[in-house]
């Protein structure tokens, strides 16, 4: 019996509904946090050529996205533009955000990349509980792990610090202060799209959007340093302060730190392009701004970038006074002008040249750095 085009039609609407139907479960299964773990290349050993790896899904080794019904996703390491120039103080890193869109067609798994505006394009091979599989090209496999997080709801911080270092090519170096208050104060040294010193301000829903993601690195039980094997990379320094007191820091070189440490970092350091900045005369910041030591004798006390950017912040908050007070210590830095400075302190007032600067407290003791102190070296 010859097929009559009803029976053509029905067969159509009967796959079509099927694959709806498929899109819609696929839909609703891929809502959440997910983590790139491995890729699985199922190749025959005849058809690979072993110099050439399989490629990565999306082309990043670390990768994270969040699936939301709205079909909104969050890609958590960020898109960004590079400007190219000759001379490296005219590169510039252009952070373009963490969302964009996504959907979900003839089982295929769709991301907007927002920096080539284009949809690339993965087959969703399966979701099977917590395992998100793709299929990247023929016979290569990419995995996925749902992420859940244990999130402590007393975990919260009055202040985040992040600064990042120079490396051997023109890595952005800044340094940014988040208060639980909103207030921002930013530090663009070197090869970012605003250099100076600004003042900002952020809503509550985004400093809380902020700690909720440095929450789900679990940064108490993480090590203070993380470091690559390699040269000539960047350090990302990270500083946690709660009642005017250090309680954690973490120096990351080399990107070694968890991937939720890294992808929470990333929209802080960028945020200045985020945000409406506003200039503030640096004539007045007398005080360093790279990694600060108390000295005190032939012993030193070393803090790290972000720590130091948080004692620059508590300066900048504090009030000039005429009080006397033992120059315990002292601090040397070179200014602007490649003139060596001191700023002498007794851990609470701070005196450069004929202005005193009071913080309220003693931030060595508070902080438990006196014990930290260890006998200089020829390097210092």
């Amino acid at each position: 019996m010859k097929p009559t085009p009803v029976l053509y039609i029905a067969l159509f609407f009967i796959l079509h509904s099927c694959q709806t139907n498929n899109n819609e479960k696929l839909k609703k299964d891929i809502i959440g946090e997910w983590m790139y773990i491995k890729t699985n290349d199922q190749r025959k050993p005849k058809t690979k050529n072993p110099n050439i790896p399989p490629p990565p899904p999306f082309d990043s080794p670390k990768q994270g996205y969040v699936f939301l019904k709205n079909n909104i996703a969050e890609y958590k390491s960020g898109y960004f533009k590079l400007t190219r120039a000759k001379e490296w103080d005219n590169r510039k890193t252009y952070f373009l955000g963490t969302n964009t869109k996504y959907k979900i067609e003839n089982d295929s798994l769709k991301i907007f990349d927002l920096v080539s505006e284009t949809w690339e394009n993965q087959k969703i091979e399966s979701i099977i509980g917590d395992t998100l599989t793709t299929k990247v090209a023929d016979s290569i496999f990419a995995k996925y792990a749902r992420t859940k997080y244990k999130i402590n709801p007393n975990e919260n911080y009055d202040q985040i610090i992040v600064s990042s270092s120079g490396c051997y090519g023109s890595c952005p170096i800044s340094n940014i202060s988040i208060e639980n208050n909103g207030n921002v104060l930013y530090y663009g040294q070197d090869y970012n799209t605003q250099n100076g010193f600004f003042t900002s301000k952020i809503n509550n829903d985004q400093y809380l959007k902020i700690q909720t993601r440095f929450k789900k690195a679990d940064i108490m039980n993480l090590k203070d340093q993380y470091v690559a094997n390699w040269t000539d990379d960047q350090t990302i320094t990270i500083t946690f302060i709660k009642k005017s007191k250090i309680v954690k820091s973490i120096s990351d070189y080399g990107r070694q730190s968890p991937e939720a440490l890294i992808w929470a970092s990333i929209p802080v350091r960028f945020l200045y392009q985020q945000i409406k900045l506003s200039p503030l005369k640096t004539e007045e910041l007398l005080f360093p701004i790279w990694r600060i030591s108390f000295k005190k004798g032939n012993q030193i006390c070393d803090l790290t970038k972000s720590e130091s950017y948080y004692l620059f912040t508590e300066i900048f908050k504090g009030k000039e006074t005429t009080s006397k007070f033992e120059n315990k210590y002292y601090i040397e830095f070179w200014n602007d002008q490649d003139k060596k400075e001191i700023v002498y302190t007794d851990g609470r007032y701070f005196k450069f040249k004929n202005k005193t600067i009071d913080i309220g407290y003693n931030f060595l003791t508070v902080n438990n750095s006196t014990i930290k102190f260890r006998l200089k070296d020829k390097y210092d």
